[in-house]
């Protein structure tokens, strides 16, 4: 990517966890050539791999707002969309823009050639 190209797909305000623990509360998901990328809350890079090594379902007791997701054979949990700016205030974000987004970044791993259970 040159400085003057946009990712293909970049969803913000991504809770993302490794078991219990959270690794970033306002993280990214970056998806981009086939690969996808966890961006931590400051945009350090957490796990990347190609869509081939993504696995995903949704989480059940979430209403399906939440992902585990396995990259590389290691399960993170991810909820795109999850906070929601208002100016310098974080809140939460709405139900229905979180499940949006959950169900495109399924769709897009799926067309990416990762596994979608």
């Amino acid at each position: 990517m040159t400085v003057d190209e946009e990712p293909e797909h970049i969803f913000d305000q991504v809770q993302i966890g490794k078991g219990i623990r959270p690794l970033a509360q306002h993280g990214y998901v970056v998806v981009e050539d086939g690969v996808l990328e966890l961006l931590g809350s400051r945009g350090r890079v957490i796990e990347s791999a190609p869509m081939s090594r993504v696995r995903a379902a949704r989480v059940r007791f979430t209403g399906g707002k939440t992902l585990a997701v396995k990259v590389n054979g290691t399960r993170y949990t991810l909820s795109p969309k999850w906070g929601d700016k208002a100016g310098h205030l974080v809140r939460p974000g709405r139900p229905e823009d979180v499940e949006r987004a959950a169900d495109e970044l399924l769709g897009l791993i799926a067309a990416g050639g990762g596994t979608v259970g």
